[in-house]
């Protein structure tokens, strides 16, 4: 029986950085059965400015926003998979773009007791600036991308694989690393650890708290990306050089989840803020 795939995008202003997401979406050998753009309060019209390759979409598109109080993407994470109904939940950032297949490789993927990661190529402004709409419908990223960095990838691709193994053979339990700018994660372990910790309120680590929770509740990770890549164009950073304000919680439940506490206190079932959100339909299929 096929998975259903709900994608998840969590965005905040940058919709020109969007708009080439989209279109890196359209040019997929496999869509998703629905989209559900995450909004993390902009403050530009996102649904506007992107309208045009929304509605070309042939399937459902749904949009869900919170108030702007600040970084809050565990709980934009949450709010977008309360507004999904897949087994197989998708996540992706709004800065990302893929080659032709990514998305395949995900439901190609997808089995009980595991979550899929994958590794980006981190463009330089210069690159970025090269990515044009126009290059992004031609799938033209050869052009810019380097071999150093697409090779980059398939390294990643080994190192996560030995990971795995030793996961499997109860050696190591703490990789591979689940990356937050693309991953996977079935619906039934999702809500299993309580979905993301909305206690991450800022910048930094709510990725490593969900794998730790996910790998004490038994999944075990796999990233099986080798030729297909995703590529992360520049912005500017949303922390000051890497500094992550949430280290002292993030250490504080580290040990919590290493003594058997997976569960977050707050999180897809009992949100930390009860909120009124925004939800519209986007496009009726």
């Amino acid at each position: 029986m096929p998975v259903k795939v709900s994608l998840i995008i969590t965005v905040y202003n940058r919709s020109h950085l969007f708009r080439k997401a989209l279109l890196s979406l359209k040019n997929q050998s496999v869509q998703p059965d629905e989209l559900i753009i995450s909004d993390d309060g902009s403050d530009e019209d996102i649904v506007g400015n992107t309208k045009d390759i929304i509605n070309s979409f042939s399937f459902p598109v749904k949009y869900v926003s919170q108030k702007k109080q600040g970084f809050r993407l565990a709980k934009c994470r949450n709010n977008g998979v309360l507004n999904s109904t897949g087994d197989l939940l998708i996540f992706f950032d709004q800065d990302i773009i893929h080659t032709p297949n990514f998305l395949k490789v995900f439901v190609e993927n997808c089995k009980p007791g595991y979550f899929i990661t994958s590794y980006p190529i981190r463009l330089t402004e210069n690159q970025s600036n090269q990515i044009t709409e126009e290059v992004v419908r031609l799938n033209n990223f050869k052009t810019v991308s380097t071999l150093q960095q697409r090779n980059k990838v398939r390294k990643q691709f080994l190192k996560d694989r030995i990971s795995t193994i030793l996961y499997n053979l109860n050696i190591e339990k703490n990789k591979p690393k689940l990356r937050g700018s693309g991953h996977a994660i079935n619906r039934e372990d999702y809500f299993a650890v309580n979905g993301f910790d909305e206690n991450f309120n800022a910048w930094g680590s709510e990725d490593d708290d969900i794998r730790r929770r996910l790998n004490k509740h038994g999944v075990g990770g796999i990233n099986p990306f080798c030729s297909e890549y995703s590529l992360h164009l520049y912005h500017e950073p949303f922390h000051t050089n890497g500094k992550r304000e949430n280290r002292e919680y993030n250490d504080k439940r580290r040990q919590e989840i290493a003594e058997g506490d997976y569960v977050c206190k707050y999180g897809i079932g009992n949100p930390l803020d009860d909120e009124e959100l925004k939800t519209i339909t986007l496009n009726r299929i």
